[in-house]
Formats: C-alpha cells, sequence, structure tokens
C-alpha cells in the first residue's frame, strides 16, 4: 500500500507539470499557430496519457488519446487551428483537472462524455497538401555541427517520412529507419521525434517524422533508397538553408556549448515540503546556538582578552557563523521558487474573464525570474487572484468606452515582480479607468463606514484606501465576478498576515497600480532590536521606515494626541511603554529614541528607550497555550537564552492610527 502511494503522488506530481505545460503552450497557440508548440502540447498528452494507462486511470486515458488525436490531425495539416479548437482543448484540459482533482481526493470521477464525443466529432479526416514540417529550433551545438558538414563538404539535408497509415509499431519503424539513414546516408543531427528514445516503445500516433542530416549523397538516391523501406509511405527530402550564417565555433561558442551540455546533463530530485521545512526549523536553532556561542564569546573576551582558549574560542565562533551563514543561505535557496510558478496560473483566467465579460485585454507578465519562498507562493495566490479579477472587472473600461476616450480598445493588466533591499515587490497595474475618490466617499457614507464629517477631513489618497475597510464595494450590481461587498479587506488582512504590505497609486481616467511588499520569508527575519523597559522586543524590518531621535521640546499635541511633523507630514506618536503598559523611566532623555513604521498610506512612531540594532531572527509562534496575544506576532530567542517578543506593527498601526 505505501509503495501504491508514493506511486501516486509522483503520478500527481508529474501530472501538474504536464497540465501547466498544456495550459501555457495553448495559451501561445491561441495568438499565433506554431508547429513547435502544436508538438509540444502533443508530447504532454502523450506523456500524461501513458502514465494514466499505467496507473489503470481509464478515464484520463480515453480523454488524452482523443486530445492527441485531433492534435495529430494538425500536425498533419488536416486541421487548421482556430478560436473554436483551441476553446475545445481548453475544455479537455478542464476535464483532466477535475478528473485529477477527485483523484487526488479519492472521490467520484466526474462524467467526461460530453467532453470525448465532441473531441471525436470535432475532426474530420480531410486530405491536405503534404507540407515539409518544421523541425524544433536548432540547438547552439547542433548548428554548429552542420556548418561544420558544411565547411567539410557534406550538404545539410532535411528528410521527411510519412509511414503508412496500418503500421503496426509506427515508433519501432522510426527507429529503424534513423539507423539505416545515419549507417548509409550521414549522421542525424536532430530528428522529430526526438532521438534517442528513452523507455519503452508506444506506437505514437504521430504522421510524419523528419530527419537533418549532414549528407555527401544525391537526394534522389537517398528519396529511392528509403522509398523501398516496409511501412514507408511517402519521401520528401530537401537542403536546408541556414536562417543566417554561422560563425566558426569560437571560444565563447564553445563554452555555450558545454554549459548547454552540463544544462541538459543537470539532475533534480523531488523533496517535500515537510522536509524543507524540517530542514529550516533546525538552521533556525542552528543560528540560535551560533548567536548564543557569539554571546559567551564576547563575555568571555571582557574577562580573559588574552588567553589563548579565549582566541581559540572567537577563531571557532567566527567560523561557525560564517558556515550558519552559508548553510541558511543554501536552504532558503532550496524553498524558494520562481514566481512564474504563481504568474503562470493568470494568463488563462483572464483569458476567460475577458470572453465572459466582452472586452479584449492582455495580460503582460515581467520578472517571472524573481523567486520567493515557496510558502508565500502558495499563500500570496489567493490575494492576487482577486487584484487581477477587480483588475478585469472593474478596472478595464469595455472597448467602445475606451475608444471615447482616445485609448487603445484592448486594455492592458501588467503583472510584476522584483527585489527591493530584502523584499519581494510585486505590482498589479491596469490602464483602466482609475479609482474616483469622490465615488468611494459616497459609498462609504451611505454604508457607514465613515460620516460625513469624518469624509471631509480625508484626503484622496486615505479616501482610496477605504476600499480595504471590510463591507466595502462600488460595484452598481453582484457579479460572479467581483463586486460582493467582500474582498479588498480579507486581500489585505491575508498579506497582512505574511507580514506584507499593500499600497495603491490610481489616476483618474488613466489606472490603478497595487503594490505588494513581502518578505523574501518567513521563517528567518531581520529585526530592529530595541529596548523597553528593561525588556528587549523585535521589531520587523519590512514594517520599518526610519529610525530618528526626536528632541522631545519638537513634540506636539493635536486634539490631545501626541505628534512628530517630518518633512511636512503628522505622524502620530505612541509610547510603547504606555502600549505594554509598563512603567515609564523617570528620566526622559532629551533626545527620544524613536521607530517609524508603516502599513500601507499610514504612519506611526513607537518611542522606545534604547534602540540596540540589527539582528537575524528566527521566528517562533507563541504556540495555542498562549494564543493571540495583543501587539505581538511570535517571539524569538536571543543569544543569551532570553525570548523576546516580536512586535505587530501593522496591529499597532490599526489600533492607534485613528483618522484625525
Amino acid at each position: 500500500m505505501e509503495d501504491l502511494s508514493l506511486y501516486r503522488e509522483v503520478f500527481v506530481e508529474e501530472l501538474v507539470d504536464q497540465l501547466d505545460r498544456i495550459e501555457q503552450d495553448l495559451l501561445v497557440l491561441e495568438k499565433e499557430t506554431s508547429d513547435e508548440v502544436v508538438q509540444s502540447i502533443f508530447r504532454a498528452a502523450h506523456t500524461i496519457k501513458g502514465s494514466s494507462a499505467a496507473m489503470g486511470f481509464e478515464e484520463m486515458k480515453s480523454l488524452t488519446h482523443e486530445m492527441e488525436h485531433l492534435l495529430d490531425q494538425v500536425r498533419s495539416k488536416k486541421l487548421q487551428v482556430d478560436r473554436d479548437l483551441v476553446d475545445l482543448l481548453f475544455v479537455a484540459l478542464d476535464g483532466i483537472k477535475d478528473l485529477k482533482d477527485q483523484y487526488t481526493a479519492c472521490g467520484t470521477l466526474p462524467d467526461i462524455s460530453d467532453v470525448l464525443e465532441r473531441l471525436r466529432g470535432f475532426a474530420k479526416d480531410t486530405k491536405a497538401p503534404v507540407k515539409m514540417k518544421e523541425l524544433p529550433e536548432l540547438t547552439l551545438e547542433q548548428a554548429l555541427q552542420l556548418e561544420e558538414f558544411k565547411e567539410s563538404g557534406l550538404q545539410p539535408l532535411k528528410i521527411q517520412i510519412r509511414f503508412a497509415k496500418d503500421c503496426p509499431m509506427k515508433m519501432a519503424r522510426f527507429q529503424l529507419v534513423a539507423l539505416e539513414i545515419n549507417e548509409k546516408f550521414g549522421a542525424v543531427v536532430s530528428s522529430d521525434p526526438a532521438l534517442p528514445i528513452n523507455g519503452q516503445l508506444e506506437d505514437e500516433a504521430f504522421a510524419d517524422a523528419v530527419f537533418m542530416i549532414g549528407s555527401g549523397h544525391d537526394l534522389e538516391e537517398i528519396r529511392s533508397y528509403l522509398a523501398d523501406m516496409t511501412d514507408v509511405e511517402q519521401v520528401m527530402a530537401e537542403p536546408y538553408q541556414f536562417a543566417k550564417k554561422l560563425s566558426k565555433p569560437a571560444p565563447a561558442a564553445k563554452e555555450a556549448v558545454s554549459e548547454e551540455r552540463q544544462k541538459q546533463g543537470a539532475q533534480t530530485i523531488r523533496v517535500s515540503v515537510e522536509r524543507l521545512e524540517h530542514l529550516m526549523n533546525l538552521v533556525g536553532e542552528l543560528l540560535i546556538d551560533q548567536t548564543s556561542l557569539s554571546e559567551l564569546k564576547r563575555s568571555l573576551s571582557r574577562r580573559f582578552s588574552n588567553e589563548d582558549f579565549v582566541n581559540r574560542l572567537t577563531e571557532v565562533s567566527d567560523h561557525m557563523a560564517h558556515i550558519v551563514e552559508e548553510l541558511q543561505e543554501s536552504v532558503m535557496k532550496a524553498r524558494m521558487l520562481p514566481i512564474e510558478h504563481l504568474f503562470n496560473r493568470f494568463p488563462r483566467m483572464v483569458r476567460d474573464l475577458s470572453q465572459k465579460l466582452g472586452k479584449d485585454i492582455a495580460l503582460v507578465l515581467e520578472g517571472m525570474e524573481t523567486e520567493l519562498d515557496r510558502t508565500l507562493i502558495e499563500e500570496i495566490g489567493d490575494p492576487l487572484i482577486h487584484l487581477i479579477r477587480n483588475a478585469v472587472d472593474h478596472g478595464i473600461e469595455a472597448a467602445d468606452e475606451r475608444e471615447r476616450k482616445g485609448k487603445p480598445a484592448k486594455g492592458r493588466v501588467r503583472l510584476n515582480s522584483f527585489h527591493e533591499d530584502n523584499q519581494v515587490v510585486i505590482t498589479i497595474e491596469d490602464d483602466g479607468a482609475g479609482i474616483d475618490p469622490e465615488k468611494i466617499k459616497a459609498s462609504a457614507i451611505r454604508k457607514g463606514i465613515i460620516t460625513p464629517e469624518e469624509a471631509q477631513h480625508l484626503s484622496e489618497q486615505e479616501l482610496v484606501h477605504l476600499i480595504f475597510q471590510p463591507g466595502f464595494s462600488t460595484a452598481a450590481t453582484v457579479s460572479d465576478v467581483s463586486g460582493r461587498g467582500v474582498g479588498m479587506d480579507i486581500v489585505r488582512n491575508q498579506i497582512e498576515r505574511l507580514n506584507g504590505l499593500i499600497d495603491i497609486q490610481t489616476k483618474l481616467g488613466e489606472g490603478t497600480c497595487f503594490t505588494v511588499r513581502l518578505p523574501l520569508t518567513l521563517a528567518i527575519i531581520t529585526g530592529l532590536m530595541v529596548n523597553v523597559a528593561g525588556r528587549q522586543f523585535v521589531v520587523p524590518m519590512n514594517n520599518v521606515l526610519e529610525i530618528v531621535k526626536i528632541p522631545m521640546d519638537e513634540i506636539q499635541s493635536i486634539q490631545g494626541e501626541q505628534v512628530i511633523i517630518m518633512r511636512n507630514q503628522v505622524i502620530p506618536l505612541i509610547w510603547l511603554q504606555d502600549v505594554l503598559q509598563y512603567e515609564k523611566k523617570a528620566d526622559v532623555p532629551k533626545n527620544l529614541p524613536a521607530v517609524v513604521i508603516g502599513s500601507a498610506e499610514k504612519k506611526m512612531a513607537l518611542a522606545v528607550d534604547e534602540l540596540l540594532g540589527n539582528q537575524e531572527i528566527v521566528i517562533k509562534t507563541l504556540g495555542s497555550f498562549l494564543g493571540k496575544v495583543p501587539f505581538m506576532t511570535g517571539a524569538t530567542i536571543l543569544g543569551n537564552g532570553r525570548v523576546a517578543l516580536i512586535l505587530d506593527a501593522v496591529y499597532l498601526i490599526q489600533t492607534y492610527c485613528r483618522r484625525k
């Protein structure tokens, strides 16, 4: 039973990868017909068919077989790629996903008979003139090999072979033909299907095989010989023309080829998230012990400055610090994934929403290589989905309205990500109507979120940020896309729960940009250590905007609350001793240490007793016994073995930054 469970897990993991590949390729195929993309979809469907057959998953095998047959009709030029075909392939893809979900959950498999009927009835066996297929793009190594053949007097040739329909073992026949070509006419540089074929031979439903070779033989000789082979129905051959002249292999080119070979030979293994989490926890414990060792070293150095054992301890401590830092970085990288894994979910969603709403919208994806902790990638998906759906539904206007405004009929949503300092920044930007502060104000007053008197004192930026209030919505009608009066407050709460921030920039008539800032990881963060009433606390650095010392005579009072003025901006000042209900020190310094923290558009200054500097800390939960402690988001263990609580900066701001 354990082996069966393992096989199911491997099958599902591979299935997810292949389904993602098909979805991305279909989105490309919808925009531009490409033999290479069709071939990629065909191979993915064929892989799923083979693995599902091995698992005894007959429903999925049948569905992918019909997809494969339809794609083969396209490859053999009997079908043209159009919107109806792509839509049907998307329907089939959704059917496979539904089967996968129920298979994983051990539930009742959905009825796919309707999808099968649509697939079987779509293609008509019409004759079409045979054309030479395009081979997949040559690698640098293959192109250089053909160039070397040409320089040595051999002719680069492209050969296409069509096998008989009743050929019983087409893949085996394909390999025999490849062997004959290689031995009699010249080395095979590239082929479709690709060589070598690994694993079990199957009767793959490909129509034509194509070979790229370097040969000194006459074209007619080659055609005549291959046409006489068993099960070969037709042979076409022509000289291969280079798209551009290649230079002789330079050292840089040779290095590129070497790198390509290394990439092709690179090996990877799948590791469960639980093991990575356990490994990160162990690194965290090691970091705590290393900090303790450093603290011990400093203590002994003050007492025994010239002793040999202290010098030796210093060497060991410094070396251990270096090793722990490298180990932490390596484990962090093992947990990181390109954000491409997240962004690839959205093109299909935008495509379907655009069709549903009757809008023409382009989704532009940038920064796909940006890496983020895989835990964060899983957690941030839902908030981003909601932001993109809002941009498509509320942000982008209808085509006729855009044309009246002098805009292109096609709207644009741009999703970008990049690293900034120790954070990942994700922006969701549209070129739509923008957010109207007056509509926001009217809706907020109507729903009782603010009073008319409060509205008079709010800036346009503060009005815009009211969309994050619970129950807020400006939608005239409720739809299944958005506009139910819930969502944006949940988006903000989910992002803040990940120690992230969200902000809005909008311009009426030009568009809106949401900016989400996230820490690189949730396991280990950089914190600012502060002293309050003889106790140490941690302020997460991703919430820290500025560290200042405030002259006491510059502290002002507005409506009974203390504030400071920084660059013509009024910032509330909160004494952390009062928040935590500690007794204030009798002697107040002339210049008060303070930490300016921020969340979205709001800022506040925290007055503390002492600023102790930055430190890498391992986040520990407070556990179910303590539950939720006000103003605290977790704890960490310091080098001296004591526990320091981590302040919840967002909760502090939400609690004390009241509207004036």
